[in-house]
């Protein structure tokens, strides 16, 4: 197993009322490489959490 699939599984089984402080954390990660990645995994975050919201609001 990579220490990819390793983090994603420890994501995977982590509660939801910690995962906003695990965000939080990576969020605050520096590194210019990673800005543009943190930006397309959190908008794909938000879409798909909201997405049903979204498509009420565009009806």
């Amino acid at each position: 197993m990579s220490e990819r699939e390793y983090v994603k599984q420890l994501v995977d089984i982590i509660p939801e009322e910690h995962l906003d402080k695990l965000i939080e954390y990576l969020l605050n990660l520096s590194g210019d490489e990673y800005d543009e990645k943190k930006f397309e995994l959190i908008s794909k975050h938000i879409l798909d959490k909201y997405r049903k919201a979204f498509e009420e609001l565009a009806h």
